[in-house]
């Protein structure tokens, strides 16, 4: 009993009596005393309520929503410096919900994603924030939905690496990472999405001649990892894009522009491309001489 009519009056704040041992039980049971540690105990649970009630009003604020900075505007260069010495991230597609103490800057490397804001209990408060390659992102502490639409990498200033791996993200090795572009985000990657890298592709880099359709095959295009869920064959109308499980044509390359596939038409294979669909390679096997 001592001890807990004590405890009552320290929580409070009443400086009534300074030991346990200083009060008899009679003492204890006197009614001024019982009325000084009820007291005590109503102004304790009023100021917990209103440090309650202040925190839940703290906790509904709607939170900022996450802020793109296209590239070429006003802002892109003030977030590159923030993104110096930073690393490079990348997941598949995919949803998770972060919640850092500190905002997080980053750069879509490649990809397309969405970042809505949400309470610790996984409400949505607000809209869809959208971003695509090359955008700019400054996502606010807090809870915040990603959604990964398509194969993602990124360049973030977020230092929560367990998170991040925890939640599908994978850390790209240096080496790739200088490259600008991910290894991991190739998980998840559909035939679409390769054969508008390989447009993106011929855009920059320039047509491939019929004369070197077969060194391009063989030595860049079948080793490119953005190219792995493609076939490639070589046809009398040009070079055919398929899809490598399902065989679907995607389109035919003739040296100097994308055709669409048309199967009304015969595309006659040629003996070498017979070859390399089956043994890898174009050339004769100066053992078999097949």
């Amino acid at each position: 009993m001592k001890v807990v009519a004590c405890l009552l009056v320290c929580v409070g704040g009443a400086a009534a009596f300074t030991s346990p041992s200083l009060l008899s039980t009679q003492q204890l049971r006197h009614p001024s005393i019982q009325q000084r540690t009820a007291n005590a105990g109503r102004s304790y649970v009023r100021a917990a309520g209103r440090a309650g009630l202040s925190f839940g009003l703290q906790c509904k604020a709607t939170p900022e929503p996450a802020k793109v900075i296209k590239a070429g505007s006003s802002g892109e260069e003030e977030v590159l410096g923030m993104l110096t010495n930073t690393g490079f991230w990348s997941c598949p597609p995919s949803t998770a919900t972060m919640y850092l103490d500190n905002p997080e800057t980053f750069k879509l490397l490649q990809g397309k994603v969405t970042i809505t804001a949400v309470t610790i209990q996984g409400r949505e408060l607000g809209e869809e924030i959208e971003f695509v390659e090359g955008d700019y992102g400054i996502v606010p502490a807090g809870s915040y939905r990603w959604k990964m639409i398509k194969p993602t990498t990124k360049q973030t200033s977020c230092k929560e690496g367990l998170q991040l791996t925890t939640k599908g993200w994978r850390e790209e090795p240096p080496l790739k990472a200088m490259m600008g572009k991910g290894t991991l985000s190739t998980i998840g990657r559909t035939s679409e999405d390769d054969f508008d890298y390989f447009k993106k592709l011929i855009e920059e880099k320039g047509a491939i001649p019929v004369s070197a359709f077969e060194n391009a095959i063989q030595y860049k295009l079948d080793k490119d990892i953005y190219l792995s869920t493609l076939s490639f064959s070589i046809t009398d109308k040009g070079m055919m894009i398929m899809d490598r499980v399902t065989e679907e044509v995607l389109g035919v390359f003739d040296g100097e522009g994308f055709k669409d596939y048309n199967p009304d038409l015969d595309y006659e294979e040629t003996e070498r491309s017979k070859r390399w669909t089956k043994d890898g390679n174009f050339n004769v096997d100066n053992l078999t001489g097949k």
